[in-house]
Parts: structure tokens; sequence; C-alpha cells
């Protein structure tokens, strides 16, 4: 491949990167609507899930015809992955959203290319350095302002910190699916892993729902919810998984991560336009600081 054939097709792969980054970021705006009716996180999800299946399984029955074959690490990868990075990490930041402001939700989920950073240093043994500590501090003094904005807004009452705690946590599951991905999709093809990673995580969410229920949180909402649920599927979950995988597969974990600044952007002027969720200078210096940090953290070309 040429210089400017691999120059294209890095471009491209940021192009796919960005476009994925901003459809996740309608996600939280469309559980925030959805949530004006009586549902839980956990029947929205089966939702999103039940109708991106059928898209999942389709793509994964074509590309498995001439494919490389499975093998047992491979299906154990796929499925731990998977249930990581789609059911437990969405799981985590559905319940979040029952709590907490969409433009919080999304700027703490966005430290998860800091964490991305972090557990790279740890299991892959890349150092962490003066510039990593600095960066990690700008981005987390941002985040401060923006909490303790938020904070003095909403208040801090218990579901509040929840929310903040449980957004963390999905970010955590969302990068160890992001540096765990890499060498399964190298192997498989993005297309193919997505699908089935997908999957997997549709098992995890349906059985899930299963020992949660009620089933009438499924099968007796009003036609705007199943609206939500299938815009959440292929708007904020089909689309953006396959661009966002081929955008790892041509750019890398780390790169991806850093083009993910569009989302918390793209969410804050969704949020005030749909939501009516103020924007405050607070909040706007925060943002600015968290993403300066996160692109400083990201600057080493081994990243």
């Amino acid at each position: 491949m040429t210089e400017a054939s691999l120059g294209t097709d890095r471009n491209f792969g940021v192009a796919l990167a960005a476009l994925g980054a901003v459809l996740f970021s309608t996600k939280a705006v469309l559980v925030k609507l959805a949530y004006a009716y009586p549902l839980t996180p956990e029947a929205l999800l089966s939702l999103r899930m039940l109708f991106a299946m059928p898209v999942y399984l389709a793509v994964a029955a074509y590309l498995s015809r001439s494919a490389v074959r499975l093998s047992a690490r491979d299906l154990l990868g796929i499925g731990a992955f998977g249930l990581v990075g789609y059911y437990a990490a969405s799981l985590l930041d559905f319940a979040a959203l029952v709590r907490i402001s969409v433009d919080l939700e999304r700027l703490v989920l966005y430290t998860y290319p800091l964490i991305v950073v972090l557990l790279s240093a740890l299991a892959f043994g890349r150092p962490i350095t003066r510039n990593d500590v600095l960066a990690f501090g700008v981005a987390y003094l941002g985040l401060a302002l923006v909490l303790l904005d938020d904070r003095a807004r909403a208040g801090a009452t218990p579901a509040w910190v929840d929310g903040v705690l449980l957004v963390l946590l999905s970010a955590i599951a969302y990068a160890v699916y992001l540096i765990g991905s890499q060498k399964i999709i190298g192997r498989l093809g993005a297309k193919r892993y997505t699908a089935l990673a997908m999957l997997a995580a549709t098992g995890g969410t349906l059985l899930h729902f299963s020992l949660t229920g009620p089933a009438s949180q499924l099968l007796e909402q009003p036609a705007v919810v199943y609206g939500y649920g299938f815009a959440l599927a292929i708007f904020s979950t089909v689309l953006p998984s396959f661009l966002t995988s081929e955008g790892i597969a041509r750019i890398g974990a780390a790169n991806t991560a850093i083009i993910g600044a569009l989302g918390p952007i793209a969410t804050m002027f969704i949020s005030w336009l749909l939501l009516d969720e103020a924007i405050t200078a607070i909040q706007l210096t925060g943002t600015a600081l968290v993403l300066l940090g996160v692109r400083a953290a990201s600057r080493s070309p081994s990243r």
C-alpha cells in the first residue's frame, strides 16, 4: 500500500470514527426522552437490543459464509468483550441517565480515553509520562468544574452521586472493550466482530430482563416508546457500532477515542435543543479542559 493510499485510508478512518461519535452522542438524549414514560433502564435497553438484533444476525450470517473459522478463544473473547462493552457499559449508562443530566453523563463517559491510556499502561507496559500526568490533571480539573456546577444546580442527592459513579463504571467498561477488541478485530474483521459481539450483548441483556421483568415493560408501551427504541437501535447503536469498529481497525483504539471528543460537544447542543438543558460558562470551560486533557494524553504516536 502506497503512502498516499495509507493516508486516504487513515482519513477515511477518522471520518468513520467522527460520524460514529456524533451518532453515539444522540443516545443519551433519546434515553432521556424515553424516560418521560414509565420505563425501566432494563426494559429500554432490551427494546434497543431487540430492534438491533435482526441487523446483527443478518450481518453475522452473511460474513460467516466464507470467513475465518471461530476458535474457542475467539468465541470467549467475543462473548466477554461483547458483554462488557455493550451490555454492562450500556446498562450502567442507562441507569445513570435516570439520575443525572445528559451533559454530565456524556462528559463523565468521555473520560474513557484517559482510562484507555491508563489500562494500556497496565496491560502492555506503556509508560505513564509526565505529559500523561499533566493531561490527566487538566482533564479531571475540567470534570470537577462541571461536577460542581451540575451539583449546585441539581443538588448532591444520593441519586446524583450514584449516577456519577454508574457512568464512571460505564466508561471503565467501554475502555476495556476498546482495548480488548483490537486483536480480535484484526483477526475476524470489524463488521463480523461487531455483529457477533452485539449478539452476545443482546443475549446478556435479554437474560437480565427476563430475570427482572415484568414483561409488560416491553409489551404494553405507547407507540412513541417503540419509536425511541427503534431510533436507539439503528441510529445510536447499529450504525455507530460498525463505524467505530471500522475506525478502530484503521486508526487504532486510542485515536478513535480521541475523535470521540465530538460526542460531548454534540450531546451538549442536542440536549440544549431538545431537552432544554442549560449551557453554562462553567460547563463550557470544564468541557474544554476535559477535551484538552484527553487530547494531550493521546498525543504520543504510539497511541
